[in-house]
């Protein structure tokens, strides 16, 4: 399906605020007005006479070469495009066919002058349906397109609308995902080779920069570190452990002294940066485990990347 996707993109305004939308929207059409352009000109694409009306009308304004350049590109092979349009604080596309269908009253405020057919239908969605296209989302180099005042235009953000569509991969943001990944397998590393205590203080930065303030720390070195925290903003108490390795024996035990005291933590956090095995936590519980990818993970979002560096 991808393939059969123009190559080209225009933008289209379905009427003055998009007046005509609605309608566009329902029946799978572009809606046009140009209603001085008689229709048989505009059914035949006869461009000589329709530049003679326009230069008749306005001279040589430069709004005279816009508006025999949108009728133009509207009028000859408009299935060589994918046509885009901001409504409804979305983006939305469709592809169309080649012929134009004028309106016999001329021009309503429900229905355009003219009008073309939608090939695919319009759309809020990627291709794949996957990528819901909401213009807050959207680069700004496409959501800027919303702001046009032409009624037909070629974006200048043209090939990002294709890639969107498409649900493609930015070459640049994969090669930067890429980079992040390899950053956070070594920064795994790093952590894996931290001592008790700089572990633990990177557990509890880890904390504090994600809203989570130290209470106490209870227990002892034979018993694993215990600590309390505290998320001001959302009234809860955590129990956290921290531990250089772990196997699911340990992590079941653990889970058994938070479950008993329920009456005072809200929620327990696990973080092991070796663990012998996978570590599953309980479901329907508000136990979360962190293992040496997800503690990277966590270091290189937050910065502390470096710090994790400067202590080995």
């Amino acid at each position: 399906m991808t393939a059969a996707l123009p190559d080209s993109v225009r933008y289209v305004k379905n009427g003055r605020a998009g007046q005509w939308w609605k309608t566009a929207k329902a029946n799978g059409q572009i809606h046009l007005g140009w209603r001085d352009i008689p229709d048989a000109q505009l059914r035949t694409s006869d461009l000589e006479t329709i530049e003679g009306l326009i230069r008749a009308q306005f001279g040589n304004k430069s709004g005279a070469t816009q508006d025999f350049k949108a009728l133009r590109t509207l009028l000859v092979n408009p299935s060589q495009h994918v046509w885009v349009t901001f409504q409804d604080g979305c983006m939305w596309w469709c592809t169309v066919r080649d012929e134009v269908e004028t309106n016999p009253d001329i021009e309503t405020k429900e229905r355009g002058h003219f009008w073309l057919t939608c090939e695919l239908p319009w759309s809020n969605y990627s291709m794949d349906g996957k990528r819901h296209l909401v213009k807050s989302e959207l680069p700004g180099i496409v959501a800027a397109v919303a702001g046009y005042q032409a009624t037909v235009c070629e974006p200048t953000g043209w090939k990002e609308i294709l890639r969107i569509i498409r649900n493609e991969e930015d070459p640049d943001a994969l090669i930067a995902a890429l980079a992040r990944q390899t950053y956070e397998d070594a920064v795994a590393k790093l952590v894996a080779r931290l001592g008790d205590k700089d572990f633990e203080l990177l557990i509890d930065l880890i904390l504090s920069r994600t809203g989570w303030g130290r209470l106490g720390k209870v227990g002892g070195p034979t018993e694993g570190i215990d600590i309390e925290v505290e998320n001001v903003s959302s009234d809860e108490i955590a129990f956290v452990q921290v531990k250089s390795t772990a196997t699911q024996a340990v992590l079941d035990d653990y889970v058994s002294r938070f479950n008993a005291q329920r009456d005072r933590y809200d929620r327990m956090i696990f973080a092991v940066h070796s663990p012998k095995g996978v570590l599953t936590p309980p479901t329907g519980q508000f136990v979360s485990v962190w293992t040496g990818k997800d503690i990277a993970r966590r270091v290189v979002k937050l910065g502390l990347g470096d710090w994790v560096s400067t202590r080995l």
